[in-house]
């Protein structure tokens, strides 16, 4: 009797120790997948944001003194405001390589550059030569982590700088 016990026990714990392997297994090979599908995804949905914010910015580029708000919520990646250059620019390493590599892509106004990395660095570029962009009144860099808690920019037509003869949109926010 006992025997036949200790069979029944050998048995279900050889059967458990087959299924997990084959789980295992099965998740080895599926994850780099689900991986590269989540990365894409995140990519696409900060194409949408970035346009979403272009779109912000050039409502205020057209009156001076117009104030908007942009409020968006980051969970991957990081976005810097650069002053310097005039531009928005968000860098995300990804699973996923999104165009081919080392040849910069156009989409909308969007400069998307794909370089090899650990695997891949996708970076997503907004350019505004015919304006002065300003992050807080002054020529900084600014970067915006991933957080829990949307961020919240304002975008304000300051009008024409003396030096140039472009509108100074400043940002900032919470």
């Amino acid at each position: 009797m006992k025997r036949k016990e200790g069979v029944i026990w050998v048995s279900t714990v050889l059967y458990i120790m087959i299924s997990l392997a084959i789980i295992s297994i099965v998740l080895v090979a599926v994850k780099p997948r689900i991986d590269s599908a989540q990365d894409k995804a995140t990519i696409e949905q900060t194409i949408i944001l970035l346009n979403e914010i272009d779109s912000t910015i050039t409502r205020a580029d057209i009156t001076q003194g117009t104030v908007l708000k942009q409020e968006f919520k980051m969970s991957r990646g990081l976005l810097t405001i650069d002053s310097k250059e005039d531009l928005i620019e968000w860098q995300f390493s990804s699973s996923y390589q999104y165009s081919e590599t080392g040849m910069p892509i156009k989409i909308g106004k969007i400069k998307v550059l794909t370089q090899k990395a650990a695997p891949w660095n996708v970076t997503l570029t907004l350019n505004y030569a015919n304006m002065n962009l300003t992050y807080l009144g002054e020529d900084e860099n600014y970067i915006l982590q991933p957080a829990e808690i949307p961020y919240k920019l304002f975008m304000e037509n300051k009008g024409p700088t003396v030096a140039e003869d472009k509108n100074q949109i400043d940002i900032y926010g919470i």
